[in-house]
């Protein structure tokens, strides 16, 4: 007498066609490059130099993108997956962090360093950032861990989980990374120096970063590694700056 059949497993949420997972992607994609670009343009702004003003523009913009994402998400039963630390995530985002920070200082001293013709752009973006020992130093701190935190979770929680189902894990990281760096375009003009030029440093360092924390949140599946990891690095790049006037 044979066996009874296995119940069937319950189904996931549904996905939609191929063509309403490009159209969700395309259009997650444009709202998220869009809104940060114009973020990222109003809190670089010269004008705005050292203002907290900058840092709460930025991160209700991102509070907002990571909402979506959240529901998102949880639409799809992968919330609790997604954000649930594991043991290990904070030595993971830790390390890499430092790895990151050890890859900024070294392009700042080959690029950027004393007697640099370009040192200019190291210098424009930390007066930018404003003086670190001017005001509540450990709040601002904590506020760019936050924004970093928020970040992520936008960017890989919602464009990068996006783009995946109608991209492939491979070209879904290639493309988050590519519109992760164009919405930074902005910094190019908005923190030129007048003797060394546009400033691509910002731009660099988020497409470098972006494959990084990308691979990270592809490769373990989940986001809490890569928060970690973006969070730590940005508070270690104001908290331990890598240029000091």
């Amino acid at each position: 007498m044979s066996e009874p059949a296995a119940p069937n497993p319950e189904p996931d949420f549904p996905r939609g066609s191929e063509r309403s997972r490009k159209r969700e992607a395309a259009v997650i994609s444009a709202l998220v490059t869009l809104g940060t670009a114009a973020a990222v343009s109003f809190t670089f702004s010269p004008a705005r130099a050292g203002q907290p003003v900058g840092l709460i523009v930025i991160g209700a913009v991102y509070a907002l993108f990571t909402a979506v994402a959240v529901v998102r998400l949880h639409l799809r039963g992968d919330l609790r997956d997604e954000l649930r630390p594991h043991g290990g995530d904070l030595a993971l985002g830790a390390l890499t962090a430092a790895f990151l920070y050890g890859i900024a200082m070294v392009g700042h001293l080959a690029i950027t360093g004393p007697g640099s013709p370009r040192a200019g752009w190291i210098m424009r973006l930390y007066l930018q950032l404003g003086d670190p020992t001017i005001g509540p130093h450990m709040l601002r701190s904590a506020a760019v861990f936050g924004v970093a935190a928020l970040e992520e979770v936008t960017w890989r929680g919602l464009v990068l989980r996006s783009l995946e189902d109608p991209l492939g894990d491979k070209r879904a990281l290639l493309v988050s990374t590519l519109l992760f760096a164009v919405a930074h375009t902005p910094t190019i003009f908005l923190l030129a120096d007048p003797s060394a030029g546009p400033n691509p440093l910002i731009v660099a360092a988020a497409f470098g970063c972006s494959l990084v924390w990308g691979f990270i949140a592809l490769r373990y599946r989940r986001l809490v590694p890569a928060i970690f990891a973006h969070a730590l690095f940005s508070w270690a790049v104001v908290e331990f700056p890598i240029w000091r006037p």
